[in-house]
């Protein structure tokens, strides 16, 4: 079995050392770039795995893993060049021999990253002359309709603000029309007593009667409707709350992402300075490995970032649907209700027809008797 060489860290850490086979695509492609190699850098490594190839389905290969041999051949010595065409010139299926990069994710997310995501929170916020103003760059944020959501659910939580407002002040002036129907029915049941006329208190009595029924046809509606109000406001305080919390977090995984594609363009931008004057890059030929970390960095916030986007996406699909649905729903109920009340009490009143009453002003429970 051939023995690979492998650059050690000089951290300490030794990497894990293996090997991957990949089923190449119809381009004859893999699906990874690769960084370093000679004549400045003595390792080679991912520095990225495109999705939906070969190399992303398979899992393995991370960005910042070096790569040490091709179908059993050492790269001791190759540039990144030679290296793909070392993987081209294998067809179908090509063994990659790799030592994983021994890093933990928060090694990479030092100071300068925080840094840089407080200037894409505050960039955000800016308009276009103002950021062009700082000489900051806005480009990559403003064409995002995921967080310009936010305006909308802000508009959404406002109706329903409204709705919950104006169903609480109905169902309260519903209820208080339900207790003075109650009242009236006591205050005729208490004439149709105290009338000496044995028609006319009859005809008290039924009407007394017709609007304790109204107050009861009342209260039966209300309870029908009142669940309005959990409806509304499980929309309000939960739905909407638990959405905007997710676009939350996925800005702040894009802002985290950003950070990093911008400390790789820097080191980048670095690195090819250096070479322009012929000079040394001290991390660059001790083997890239903070640049490296910062590549894994990048991918993992990328992946985080997706998924994410990914979670917002169907929130805010199942979101709507559940909006329009909702709202549908309530009117449904609430015509429902009105429909239904209105019909009991025409049954009621209609059954309640006791005009003309005859009353005896004189004897009667009405007044003092006539002089």
């Amino acid at each position: 079995m051939m023995e690979y060489e492998y650059e050690i860290d000089p951290r300490g850490l030794q990497g894990k050392p293996g090997s991957v086979v990949l089923k190449k695509d119809k381009q004859n492609l893999i699906g990874i770039s690769i960084g370093g190699g000679a004549p400045l850098c003595p390792c080679l490594y991912v520095v990225q795995v495109f999705d939906n190839t070969p190399a992303s389905r398979e899992g393995v290969l991370q960005a910042g893993d070096e790569i040490v041999g091709v179908n059993g051949k050492s790269l001791r010595g190759k540039t990144k060049v030679d290296v793909a065409r070392a993987i081209q010139a294998v067809k179908e299926e090509v063994t990659i021999n790799y030592v994983k990069l021994h890093a933990e994710p928060t090694e990479g997310k030092t100071l300068d990253i925080i840094l840089k995501k407080m200037k894409h929170r505050i960039v955000e916020h800016m308009s276009s002359s103002t950021a062009d103003a700082l000489g900051l760059s806005r480009a990559i944020l403003c064409n995002d309709g995921l967080v310009k959501k936010m305006e909308e659910l802000e508009q959404n939580s406002n109706i329903y603000k409204g709705l919950l407002d104006h169903a609480r002040q109905f169902l309260q002036s519903f209820y208080n029309l339900a207790q003075t129907h109650k009242e009236l029915g006591e205050i005729f049941a208490s004439i149709g007593v105290r009338e000496l006329q044995p028609n006319a208190s009859e005809a008290f009595a039924i009407f007394s009667e017709a609007h304790r029924n109204f107050e009861k046809l009342g209260m039966d509606y209300l309870k029908k409707v009142k669940p309005m109000l959990s409806d509304l406001n499980t929309y309000l305080s939960k739905a909407i709350p638990d959405t905007k919390l997710t676009i939350k977090k996925y800005a702040d995984a894009k802002f985290e992402y950003l950070s990093y594609c911008l400390k790789v363009k820097e080191m980048d931008d670095e690195e090819y300075a250096y070479a322009a004057l012929h000079e040394s890059l001290y991390r660059v030929e001790t083997g890239n490995y903070d640049y490296r970390v910062v590549l894994r960095c990048r991918q993992l916030a990328r992946e985080r970032f997706a998924k994410l986007r990914s979670d917002v996406l169907v929130k805010l699909e199942l979101l709507d649907q559940k909006h329009v649905q909702d709202i549908v729903f309530q009117l449904q109920r609430f015509v429902a209700a009105v429909t239904e009340y209105h019909e009991n009490c025409y049954s009621v009143l209609k059954d309640a027809n006791v005009f003309p009453i005859e009353v005896d002003l004189t004897r009667g429970a009405l007044g003092n008797p006539l002089k």
